[in-house]
C-alpha cells in the first residue's frame, strides 16, 4: 500500500524520515514478537517553489499493515501523531497504486538501519574525495635484475582515485577542458602487487602497479563536447567514455608489451598517504619497495624494426612460437633477439617442426621463471627452487640439451586425415594479442580436407584483457570499440610473424564464445595430384552450393543464415565411412494434416549394416582400447549439405541412408563421407538445474523433493573418500578424471584389496579438488543428480513400426500421430540432436500442467544483395556487440537502440524475475520473456536480434543471493535472501575452504624441474637400483599382481630408454596444458597437476561459462595426451599383451622414481591404467583360449 505524506519539514533527509517511521513500525502493534522488522520505502518529492513544506510517499508491504497504520496515524483527527521538530506529518491513502518494483523489493529485502546506510554513503563519499596528484606516468618492464626499465613516459597533471562501486583505481589526465580526459582504469583483482615508496636517491614519491593483465585505456569527452551535446539534444545521448588500445598514439606501438608495469611519480609524500588510504578500502596493501630505474630501450623502435625484418623470414610455425614468447610477456624484445642465433642454428640442423616444438618446450620453462620470483634461490617458504638459470639464453641452452623431440600424432605427421587436428590459437584483447598452441582438437570437414596445411589456419577469439568475454560499463561506448577493434580485424585480416590471415568462417558453438576461423593462402595438392592456391574464398566455394536452392531461395540474402550453413562444415566431427550415391535415399517428412508441423524434423534413417560399419570405423581408432559388443542405434551427423540425426530402420537392407528434406540445408553432392558429431552409445546421467527447478516448483513440485535429492548428493560426496570404489563412482557420476580414466583405474586398485589412499598426498589433493568441484556445481548451478533417470532412454516401439524388430537403445521414440509433435511441446525441441530427460521418480512429475506455447519463427534479416563474407563479418561484429551490450540492460536511455544478446540476458532475467515476483513463473513478464527466448534462439540463423527495449526490466535492482558471483565474499547489499527453492538449495551448501590450493601450487613450484638426471646413462643406472623407487603399498600390491603374468624384474635397456623419453614428452605436454588453461592470462598463472588430472579448475570466476569452456578444452587435450601415452605403452596391435604389460610396469617404475617431480604422479596413474588394461587383455585371451579348448574337446570324433 502507498500512503501519501504531507507537511514534511523542508530539507528533511530520507534517512531521518525513515528513522522516525521505523520507531513506529518496529514497535507494537506492528512488530510481532517473533517476526522480523517490517521493511518499508520512503520517497520524498522535490519541494515546490511556493510551498513551505515537502511531501512524499510511504510504501508498506501489505494492505493490512497500511490500513492498521492509517487507523492510528491517518487523517486530521488521528489517534497518534508523528512529528519532526514541532511539525506534525499528515498521512492519507495515496490515490496511486504502489510501484510494483518498490513493493516487490520491500517484500523480499530485510530492513536496513538508515543510520548504517547513511554512514556507508558518507564513507564512500570521503573515500572518493581522496586523490593522489600524479606528475609523471611511466610504462615499462620489470627486469630480472630488479631494475625497472622506463619504455614510455608522459609528464602531466593527473589524479589517482579509487571508485568504490567499480572497485578500480582511476588515473585521469585532463588539460583545462579543451581536449578529452584520458583515463587508465585498474581493477583491484588485476593487481599482482603494488607499492608506495620514496625512490632513492631522487627522493621522488612513487606509486607502482605490477598487474596480471593490462589496464583499460579510456577517454572522456571534454567540457566543450558536453556543452555542445546539451545544446544540440538532436538525438539519443551517446555513452560518455570510449575504450582504446593504448594511452595515446605515441604509446600504441609498445602498449602490447609494456602495459603490466606502471610507475607513477607523485607531487608530494602526502599523495602516498592518500593512496594508502584508498588502497586499504580496495583490500590492497601497498609495499614499501621502490625499483631502481633505468631507460634501457628494451622495445625501442630500432629493435622493433630489427625484430620485424627477422621474424618475417622465419617459417610460420617457428615465428608463431617466437611471437608467443614476446606477446605473453615472458621475454623482452632484447632477450628475444639474443635467441635469434640459437634459433637459426637449430632450424638449420633440425628443421621447423623440431624448432617449433623446442620453443614450445622452452615457453613452459620461461613461464616458470615468473613462478619462482627473480632471486633464483628460494621460494616464499624457504625451499630451494630447482630451476637452474634465470638467464633466458642460458635457460634455452639447458632446455635444448635435455629436449627429447617426439613428433605429435597429427594428420600431417601420420598422413592420416582422421588424426587429431593441432590448432594454433590467437586471442585478441583490447590491448594486445596472445598466441597459444598448437592444441589438439577434434577435427572437422575442412581441416580433414587440408590436413597437410594445419599451420595455415588460426582460431581467433575476441576477449577482454582478463580472458573473459568483453564487458563494458554502461558509460563506455562498447559497440564503438568493437567496431574499431573487432570489425576492423574481421574485415582487414591479421598479420602474425609476417603471414597475413583472413577471416574464413566459424562454427555455431564457437560463435557463442566469440571465436572464428582465419586462414592464410597456401599451396594444396589434392588426391589426384593437382596443385592449387587455396585461400578463404576458395574454401567457401568448395563447400557446396548455397544459391538458388528451391527449399531456401532467400538463403544468400540472409548473412546470418548463410554463415550458419557454412558453419556446418566447421562442426567438430569424426569421419566414418563413405557411401555411394546409389546408397542415398531421398525420403519425405511426416507432417500433421495442416502441414504446419513436421514430426520428423531433422531425423533420417539408416540400415543396420550401415550403422554397424560406421561404428566399426570409429572403433578402429581406439586401437587396443575398449571395443563395444554392440553399436549405437542413433547418431548425429553432418553429411553432404545435411545435418541432423540418423536412427536405425530395420526395414532397410544393405548399406543405405535415408535423408529427409528437413535435414538438407544446402547442396554438396560431392561430399560422400558420413561425419559423426555424436554417437549415442550409452545413456547420459540426468541432472537438475536452476531453470528446471524454478519451473517444477512453479508447477507444484514441493521444495523438499529437491532438497532431498541434493542432500543425497552431498552425502555421496562426503562418503567418497571412504573407499576407492566410492571415489571412482563420484568421479564417474560427475564426469571427473575421465581423460585419465581414473574411474577404471581406481576400481582396479579396489579389486586388489586396497583401501583409500590416505597416505598418498596426490590422491588426497585430487579428491579434495573433485569434492570442491561437485559442491560448487551444486551450490552455484543446482546441478543435482537424479537417481534412476537418464538423459536418453530406450524407446519401446509400437507394433507395426519400423522399430518393432528391436528397440532403439538409448533413444526416446516419439509418436508421429496427433496434432503436434511432442518434442516441439518440450521447450521447442526437435529431432536433429536434442536430448531429452526421462525419470522414474514420480515425485518430480508436476501436479499441474498447461498448454505448451507455440511461437512463430523469427523473421530473417535480409540484405538487398547476395551475401558475401564481408556481410558475414559484419554479422559477427554485430553479434559480439550484442553480447557487449547486454550488461547495459535497463540502465540508460541510449541503450534502447542497442541490441540485447539473445539467450544470456533473457534466460537470466527470466530466472531473476520469477524469483522477485510473487507470481513466480506466471508473472506476465516471465511469459513475455519465454516468447522472446524463442526469437533469441533463432538469432544466430535469422540475423534478427532481440531489441533491448522489448526485454522487461527487473522488478527492482537488488537480485537474489543465488545470483551473486562466486567471486563475491561476505554480505552485499545488492543481493537479497531468496525464498525460492533454488535460494534454499544455494544456502544449504557450504563450500570447503581451499587454502590448501596455495600449498599445492607451492609444492609444484619446488618440483617443476622434470629431470635431475641429464643423461640417458645416468637415468638407466638409477633405474637399475631397486631402492630408487618409492615402494609404498600401492607399488608392492601392483607388483605382486604383475608377477602373476610376467617377471617384474625383466626389462631391456632400449625399452627403459624409450619409456624414459616418453615420460619426458608427457611432462612437457602436461606442463603446456597447465600453463595454457588458466582463467588468467597472467604470466604467473598455472594450473596444478592435480587440477588437470581430475579435470577441474579450482579458481573462482565471475563468468562460470568461461571456466566451463576452459575445462572442456583442457579435458579434451589431456584425453589426447593420455591416449597417446596409453597407445605408446600398449604398443602396436600385434604386440603380445605380456609385452604391453611389461612396458606399463616399466612406466610405473619410472613414475615411482620421480614422485616429487612435476608430472610423475599423474604419469603413474596413466601407467596403472595401462597395466590394468594389459592384464584384462591377457585374462580375456586366456578365457577365450580356454573356451575354444572346451568346445574343441567336446566335438565328436
Amino acid at each position: 500500500m502507498e500512503i501519501y505524506m504531507t507537511d514534511i519539514v523542508p530539507d528533511t533527509s530520507v534517512h531521518t524520515l525513515k528513522l522516525h517511521l521505523a520507531n513506529v513500525l518496529h514497535s507494537p502493534p506492528f512488530l510481532q514478537p517473533t517476526a522480523a522488522p517490517i521493511n518499508f520505502d520512503v520517497y520524498v518529492f522535490p519541494r515546490k517553489k511556493r510551498s513551505p513544506w515537502q511531501s512524499g510517499a510511504l510504501t508498506l508491504p501489505t494492505s493490512d499493515v497500511g490500513e492498521q497504520f492509517l487507523a492510528l496515524y491517518g487523517g486530521k483527527t488521528a489517534k497518534n501523531t508523528l512529528t519532526l521538530g514541532t511539525t506534525r506529518i499528515n498521512f492519507q491513502l495515496s490515490n496511486r497504486a504502489p510501484r510494483r518494483d518498490v513493493l516487490e523489493r520491500i517484500r523480499r529485502l530485510p530492513f536496513e538501519d538508515p543510520r548504517l546506510v547513511q554512514a556507508r554513503e558518507r564513507d564512500t563519499a570521503e573515500l572518493q574525495a581522496c586523490q593522489a596528484r600524479i606528475v609523471t606516468i611511466q610504462f615499462g618492464w620489470e627486469c630480472r635484475d630488479h631494475v625497472y626499465s622506463i619504455e614510455w613516459e608522459r609528464s602531466c597533471s593527473a589524479s589517482l582515485t579509487f571508485d568504490v562501486d567499480r572497485r578500480e583505481f582511476r588515473i585521469e589526465v585532463g588539460d583545462l577542458g579543451l581536449n578529452d580526459t584520458r583515463i587508465i582504469a585498474i581493477r583491484a583483482p588485476q593487481i599482482a602487487w603494488v607499492s608506495a615508496a620514496v625512490h632513492q636517491p631522487t627522493g621522488v614519491p612513487v606509486i607502482f602497479f605490477s598487474l596480471s593483465n593490462p589496464p583499460a585505456f579510456e577517454t572522456r569527452p571534454s567540457i566543450l563536447h558536453d556543452l555542445a551535446a546539451v545544446f544540440s539534444r538532436s538525438g539519443p545521448q551517446i555513452p560518455q567514455r570510449r575504450r582504446w588500445s593504448a594511452f595515446d598514439e605515441s604509446h600504441e606501438p609498445i602498449a602490447p608489451y609494456t602495459s603490466l608495469a606502471i610507475r607513477l611519480e607523485c607531487s608530494s609524500q602526502n599523495d602516498l598517504n592518500m593512496f594508502r588510504k584508498t588502497a586499504q578500502a580496495a583490500h590492497t596493501r601497498p609495499d614499501s619497495f621502490a625499483y631502481h630505474v633505468e631507460r634501457r630501450g628494451l622495445f625501442a623502435e630500432a629493435l622493433r624494426q630489427d625484430y620485424e625484418s627477422w621474424i618475417v623470414r622465419q617459417p610460420m610455425t617457428v615465428g608463431f612460437q617466437v611471437e608467443a614468447l614476446l606477446r605473453g610477456w615472458l621475454l623482452d624484445l632484447k632477450e628475444v633477439l639474443r635467441l635469434r642465433g640459437p634459433i637459426e642454428d637449430i632450424l638449420r640442423k633440425h628443421g621447423r617442426e623440431y624448432t617449433a616444438a623446442l620453443l614450445r618446450e622452452y615457453m613452459g620453462y620461461a613461464k616458470a621463471l615468473f613462478w619462482y620470483g627473480e632471486d633464483g634461490s628460494r621460494d616464499e617458504d624457504g625451499f630451494r627452487v630447482e630451476l637452474s638459470s634465470h638467464d633466458p639464453l642460458e635457460l634455452f641452452s639447458q632446455v635444448q640439451k635435455r629436449f627429447v623431440y617426439k613428433p605429435m600424432n597429427t594428420a600431417f605427421d601420420t598422413e592420416d586425415a582422421s588424426a587429431p587436428f593441432y590448432c594454433l590459437r590467437v586471442t585478441i584483447t583490447p590491448t594486445t594479442m596472445l598466441l597459444e598452441g598448437p592444441f589438439p582438437e577434434r577435427s572437422n570437414r575442412v581441416m580433414r580436407t587440408y590436413y597437410r596445411s594445419q599451420d595455415s589456419f588460426l582460431r581467433v577469439s575476441f576477449q577482454d584483457e582478463n580472458r573473459l568475454q568483453l564487458r563494458f560499463d554502461r558509460e563506455v561506448d562498447g559497440p564503438d570499440f568493437v567496431n574499431r577493434r573487432v570489425k576492423r580485424i574481421l574485415l582487414d585480416g591479421l598479420t602474425i610473424a609476417g603471414a597475413h590471415f583472413d577471416f574464413l568462417a566459424y562454427s555455431q558453438s564457437a560463435l557463442k564464445e566469440h571465436a572464428v576461423w582465419f586462414v592464410k593462402p597456401f599451396r594444396h595438392r589434392d588426391d589426384r595430384g593437382y596443385v592449387s592456391i587455396v585461400d578463404a574464398p576458395a574454401i567457401i566455394t568448395s563447400l557446396g552450393t548455397f544459391r538458388n536452392l528451391p527449399f531456401d531461395p532467400d538463403l544468400m540474402r540472409c548473412p546470418a543464415r548463410y554463415a550458419a550453413r557454412i558453419s556446418q562444415a566447421f562442426t567438430a566431427t569424426d569421419a566414418s565411412i563413405s557411401v555411394d550415391v546409389g546408397q542415398i535415399i531421398s525420403g519425405s517428412d511426416i507432417k500433421d494434416p495442416s502441414g504446419k508441423h513436421t514430426f520428423t524434423d531433422g531425423v533420417g534413417t539408416m540400415s543396420p549394416q550401415l550403422a554397424q560399419e560406421i561404428w566399426r570405423a570409429l572403433q578402429q581408432r581406439r586401437r587396443r582400447g575398449r571395443q563395444d559388443r554392440t553399436y549405437p542405434r542413433a547418431i548425429q551427423i553432418r553429411f553432404q549439405g545435411s545435418k541432423g540425426m540418423l536412427s536405425v530402420d530395420y526395414t532397410l537392407t544393405g548399406r543405405a541412408v535415408l535423408l529427409r528434406p528437413s535435414m538438407v540445408k544446402f547442396e554438396a553432392p560431392d561430399s560422400l563421407t558420413i561425419e559423426i558429431a555424436r554417437a549415442f552409445d550409452k545413456p547420459g546421467l540426468y541432472y537438475l538445474n536452476r531453470p528446471l527447478i524454478m519451473l517444477l516448483e512453479g508447477l507444484g513440485v514441493p521444495y523438499k523433493v529437491f532438497q532431498s535429492l541434493q542432500d543425497s548428493a552431498v552425502r555421496a560426496v562426503q562418503a567418497s573418500v571412504q573407499s576407492l570404489e566410492r571415489s571412482a563412482r563420484l568421479l564417474e557420476g560427475h564426469g571427473l578424471g575421465a581423460s585419465f580414466r581414473l574411474t577404471s583405474t581406481m576400481l582396479g586398485l579396489h579389486k586388489l584389496g586396497l583401501g583409500p589412499l590416505d597416505g598418498d598426498y596426490f590422491w588426497q589433493q585430487m579428491m579434495d579438488f573433485a569434492i570442491n568441484h561437485v559442491l560448487r556445481e551444486l551450490k552455484h548451478h543446482a546441478r543435482i543428480p537424479v537417481p534412476d533417470s537418464w538423459t536418453l532412454a530406450i524407446g519401446r516401439p509400437l507394433p507395426g513400426s519400423p522399430f518393432e524388430r528391436e528397440s532403439l537403445r538409448n533413444t526416446v521414440v516419439f509418436s508421429t500421430k496427433g496434432a503436434r509433435p511432442l518434442p516441439s511441446c518440450l521447450g521447442g525441441g526437435d529431432l536433429d540432436g536434442d536430448v531429452y530427460n526421462v525419470t522414474t521418480m514420480p515425485e518430480l512429475l508436476p501436479p499441474r500442467t498447461y498448454e505448451p506455447a507455440s511461437y512463430e519463427p523469427a523473421k530473417r534479416k535480409l540484405v538487398d544483395h547476395e551475401s558475401t563474407m564481408v556481410d558475414v563479418a559484419e554479422f559477427v561484429a554485430e553479434y559480439i556487440n550484442s553480447d557487449v551490450s547486454k550488461f547495459l540492460f535497463f540502465l540508460h536511455p541510449y541503450v534502447k537502440d542497442l541490441i540485447a544478446q539473445t539467450l544470456g540476458i533473457i534466460a537470466t532475467t527470466w530466472l531473476i524475475l520469477a524469483d522477485q515476483s510473487h507470481q513466480g513463473i506466471f508473472d506476465p513478464d516471465c511469459i513475455k520473456l519465454a516468447a522472446l527466448h524463442s526469437d533469441a534462439v533463432d538469432y544466430p540463423k535469422s540475423g534478427q536480434p532481440v531489441p533491448i527495449k522489448t526485454i522487461p526490466s527487473l522488478h527492482f535492482k537488488t537480485k537474489p543471493d543465488w545470483n551473486a558471483p562466486e567471486t563475491l565474499t561476505g554480505e552485499n547489499a545488492e543481493y537479497y535472501e531468496s525464498v525460492r527453492a533454488i535460494g534454499e538449495l544455494y544456502r544449504s551448501i557450504e563450500l570447503p575452504a581451499l587454502r590448501i590450493l596455495n600449498r599445492v601450487e607451492r609444492n609444484q613450484r619446488r618440483h617443476m624441474e622434470n629431470d635431475e638426471y641429464d643423461t640417458v646413462a645416468g637415468f638407466v643406472m638409477r633405474f637399475r637400483d631397486e631402492g630408487a623407487r618409492e615402494q609404498n603399498e600401492v607399488y608392492l600390491t601392483v607388483r605382486d599382481r604383475v608377477a602373476d603374468f610376467i617377471r617384474p624384474a625383466d626389462c631391456d635397456q632400449p625399452t627403459v630408454i624409450a619409456i624414459w623419453e616418453l615420460y619426458n614428452t608427457y611432462v612437457s605436454r602436461l606442463r603446456a596444458i597447465c600453463a595454457d588453461h588458466t582463467l588468467s592470462n597472467s604470466r604467473t598463472s598455472m594450473l596444478t597437476e592435480e587440477e588437470v588430472t581430475v579435470g577441474t579448475i579450482v579458481a573462482k570466476c565471475s563468468q562460470p561459462r568461461k571456466r566451463k569452456n576452459l575445462m572442456a578444452e583442457m579435458r579434451e587435450q589431456t584425453a589426447m595426451l593420455v591416449n597417446d601415452m596409453r597407445n605408446e605403452l600398449s604398443g602396436e596391435d600385434d604386440l603380445p599383451a605380456e609385452d604391453s604389460l611389461r612396458r606399463g610396469w616399466i612406466a610405473y617404475q619410472v613414475a615411482s622414481m620421480k614422485l616429487k617431480h612435476f608430472g610423475a604422479r599423474s604419469f603413474g596413474w596413466v601407467a596403472l591404467g595401462a597395466i590394468f588394461d594389459a592384464i584384462k587383455e591377457i585374462e580375456e585371451e586366456e578365457r577365450v583360449g580356454f573356451s575354444r579348448y572346451v568346445v574343441t574337446s567336446r566335438l565328436p570324433l
